[in-house]
């Protein structure tokens, strides 16, 4: 919402685009200048009615009429004009009209042409108005017509609407033309019509009456007039005061903005030329790490001749932890091939169950050695994703090694898929140590290995994780300890596949796919 002109708010979704909220609440305003004029044109018609038929005022009707008609007539214009003003305000008054008017009112230029057209547009209306009155009032009284202070109204609106001047300018038109009114009749150049029943005949020509008349009129209008305009230009100079500090606000958040892209820019710069780095160095080291390894079996072999117990046992502790430092490597390696995009090359119509069996046969001799009871709960059947095969596996593998790995002798896995709602959810419980609440927050952080660090590992596999699943539309989190676990052990762990890589209409039965392998 923005406060425009007289202090009115404007909705936003009402605020023509580009123009300031002065000018918004102008083109707004000149739209309600035609309401009000319907209520006019209908509260002139009651009020005659009610004066001739049940006070018994005895004047013409058909001038009332006419009036009316011509009222009504104009108002349709400009309500046609109002509704292209509020859509394409440019055109709404032609600048040959515009300037003429300007200067016939000596109305100060806005400094946005916008705004100058619309102040126009507004000046019309007042004219018009102005106009369709003293006609109206010749034709019920005259000076007898109390209504005659009516005026004050277009003195008011002019206030709040257009410059302040104009204001001032309105009461002194209003004035003049009542003045040449009163006299055209006062001297009889033009007929008066006399409100029998209502007031006193010759009325219209008694000096004193049309004095005291004239002189409250003047007052009230002038008077209205300082009282408006004081008012709505306070409400104005408030309203510039908070459009430049919102200006102000909009520039410095602007700036920011900026300053956060440009340092966001730099960053992810910094980390391509990082995974750059890595991939290279890591693809690199992998190669000669592999021959040591090699040598190295080959000498546990027996290749280069008997071992003693002594050099055995630095040979087997060497290819240890040239394992672990090819595993690493190999992290490295799918961390770079993720973050450069390589999932969405990977990805076509895959099996999920055939990714769930073979993930589960991954890690089965793992949980054998340990006694550890590894169940999985899934449908009957499972639709196939446009996905990568490859890269799920390694995230359900990497999940399942890290449940195996944190899970005492005798303990229990179990690795559920369900399907809700088109999305497909992957968990994997367990009843192992759990996860601290410190911990927690971190674990999805590339090289966090928590505070249980005798563990081995690189403290990448559930950071790949993550990035598997979030390259697939995805999302993961972790929750410990097991909230299905009675005793409040272990963890689980849950991501979501979105509906979007289902591929629709397709489903594959485990029993049946594992049949069609066997034949």
């Amino acid at each position: 919402m923005t406060t425009g002109s007289g202090g009115r708010t404007v909705p936003r979704e009402r605020e023509s685009p580009g123009l300031t909220p002065e000018e918004s609440a102008l083109v707004v305003r000149i739209g309600v200048f035609v309401k009000m004029r319907w209520l006019a044109i209908a509260g002139v018609l009651i009020a005659s009615l009610i004066a001739t038929q049940a006070f018994h005022i005895q004047f013409s009707l058909v001038p009332i009429y006419i009036i009316c008609a011509v009222m009504t007539v104009y108002n349709f214009l400009f309500l046609y004009q109002a509704r292209h003003l509020n859509a394409e305000i440019s055109d709404s008054l032609p600048e040959t009209l515009a300037v003429p008017l300007r200067r016939l009112l000596i109305i100060p230029r806005a400094t946005s042409p916008l705004l100058a057209r619309a102040r126009a547009t507004g000046n019309v209306h007042i004219i018009v108005d102005l106009a369709a009155l003293i006609v109206l009032l010749h034709y019920t009284g005259g000076i007898e017509n109390p209504f005659i202070f009516y005026f004050v109204f277009h003195v008011i609106l002019a206030g709040i609407l257009l410059h302040y001047r104009v204001a001032y300018l309105v009461a002194t038109w209003a004035i003049l033309i009542v003045l040449l009114l009163v006299g055209l009749e006062y001297y009889e150049v033009i007929p008066h019509v006399h409100l029998e029943g209502f007031a006193a005949a010759g009325l219209y020509q008694q000096g004193s009456y049309i004095l005291s008349v004239l002189l409250a009129l003047s007052t009230c209008l002038y008077a209205s007039a300082y009282m408006v305009t004081s008012i709505s230009g306070e409400l104005r100079k408030r309203q510039r005061e908070v459009v430049a500090l919102q200006q102000k606000g909009l520039t410095e958040k602007t700036r920011e903005l900026e300053e956060a892209s440009e340092e966001l820019t730099t960053l992810e710069e910094g980390r391509q030329h990082l995974l750059r780095f890595l991939a290279i160095a890591s693809h690199d080291l992998k190669a000669p790490l592999s021959a040591v390894q090699s040598y190295i079996q080959l000498m546990l072999g027996g290749f280069s001749g008997e071992l003693t117990d002594k050099q055995r046992q630095m040979l087997e502790r060497s290819s240890i932890r040239i394992t672990e430092q090819l595993e690493l490597i190999s992290d490295l390696l799918d961390i770079s091939r993720i973050e450069g995009g390589q999932i969405v090359k990977e990805m076509e119509e895959m099996s999920l169950s055939q990714v769930v069996d073979d993930s589960v046969e991954n890690v089965r001799a793992m949980a054998t050695d340990k006694s550890i009871k590894l169940g999985t709960k899934m449908p009957a059947s499972l639709p196939k994703l446009k996905a990568s095969g490859v890269r799920l596996k390694q995230a359900i593998t990497n999940l399942l090694v890290n449940a195996i790995k944190f899970t005492p002798e005798n303990g229990e896995v179990l690795l559920r898929i369900t399907e809700q709602s088109g999305d497909i959810y992957t968990e994997v419980l367990d009843t192992g140590v759990g996860i601290s609440a410190e911990d927690l927050p971190k674990i999805f952080d590339d090289f966090y290995r928590g505070s249980d660090r005798e563990k081995a590992g690189s403290g990448l596999g559930l950071s790949i994780v993550k990035r598997v699943v979030e390259a697939h539309g995805g999302k993961i989190w972790a929750e410990s300890p097991n909230p299905e676990d009675k005793k409040g052990r272990g963890s689980k762990f849950t991501f979501l596949l979105p509906k979007n890589l289902v591929i629709a209409g397709k489903k594959q039965g485990r029993k049946a796919r594992l049949k069609s392998q066997e034949t």
